[in-house]
């Protein structure tokens, strides 16, 4: 395992103040605070998915297990309500860029959540204005991949929203 991906594991498993969040950046653990924007991006996303299905569980920031040595706590996951919060039950988890987290969200985490065999996986990316959807995870790699302007609407977990 190289040292990035070593680091990337550390940062999971830290245990930061609340607001805060770390992330593995090239060789080196970043620990920075949550922007205002970020957050309320991430609570807006919850928000919408819950008013199109309130059948569906969201969490935010909450370690799901079977994400790695040290499990990972995805920005949003959503889960049907009465399903462990484990990845195998994971409809979607979604990540929100921020500067500290570009590489640890398009590259670690899409491994990991593939690996973990989490249906889909959103990227939203408030700085390139766009949102990436992965999906069909197959040993361990996902194998569609489409992007769009983070206007348009996305279908996750059978689910149809807009992102802001």
């Amino acid at each position: 395992m190289s040292l990035h991906h070593q680091l990337v594991e550390v940062a999971a498993g830290m245990d930061v103040p609340e607001g805060f969040r770390a992330d593995a950046k090239g060789e080196v653990i970043v620990v920075s605070p949550q922007r205002p924007e970020h957050w309320n991006l991430i609570l807006e996303i919850a928000f919408r998915v819950r008013l199109a299905d309130s059948t569906l569980l969201t969490t935010s920031d909450v370690k799901i297990a079977g994400t790695g040595d040290n499990d990972k706590a995805p920005d949003v996951a959503i889960f049907r309500k009465d399903a462990e919060l484990h990845a195998r039950n994971a409809l979607a988890f979604f990540e929100v860029v921020s500067p500290s987290s570009v590489e640890a969200d398009y590259i670690d985490k899409t491994a990991i959540y593939a690996a973990a065999g989490v249906a889909e996986y959103l990227i939203v990316d408030p700085a390139r204005e766009t949102w990436t959807l992965l999906t069909n995870p197959v040993d361990g790699a996902y194998q569609v991949t489409t992007t769009k302007p983070i206007a348009t609407p996305v279908r996750v977990a059978g689910i149809e929203f807009e992102l802001g």
